[in-house]
């Protein structure tokens, strides 16, 4: 089945990733359709596409197959929007589906990036409060 035809309604895919992993601006995502391997831009997508059937896979390509998953749509009734978001932390799976998508992982960065903020704030306060600031001797 080619993924060019232009019979049919197009596939829409939405890509996104989170302000945490702003370098993934730097690395385009990439859809495989029914087995066919095209790239994506982040945001917003139009993909000519046969009516039927389509398996949708979308990967980041970083030093691996980032972010990988997979839905099935069928756009014979319509144009499907899938919604895919990159994962936050590089050994996870993204999120891929019919609606807007929450960023895997997302809850722990916030809680690791928070603790390590924490730990500095309070090394700064014991520091003052210590009166390890380098004073004259």
């Amino acid at each position: 089945m080619a993924v060019t035809a232009s019979h049919g309604h197009p596939l829409r895919i939405h890509t996104k990733y989170h302000w945490l992993t702003f370098m993934l601006a730097g690395f385009r995502p990439k859809a495989s359709i029914n087995g066919h391997e095209m790239p994506l831009a982040w945001g917003d997508n139009v993909i000519p596409a046969p009516p039927g059937r389509h398996e949708i896979t979308v990967h980041v390509p970083y030093l691996w197959k980032f972010g990988k998953a997979t839905t099935t749509v069928d756009n014979t009734a319509g144009a499907p929007s899938v919604h895919y978001a990159a994962p936050v932390w590089t050994w996870q799976r993204g999120a891929i589906g019919a609606g807007p998508q929450k960023h895997p992982g997302l809850t722990a960065a916030y809680v690791v990036y928070g603790a390590i903020l924490a730990l500095a704030l309070l090394c700064c306060i014991g520091t003052s409060i210590l009166g390890g600031g380098g004073g004259s001797s």
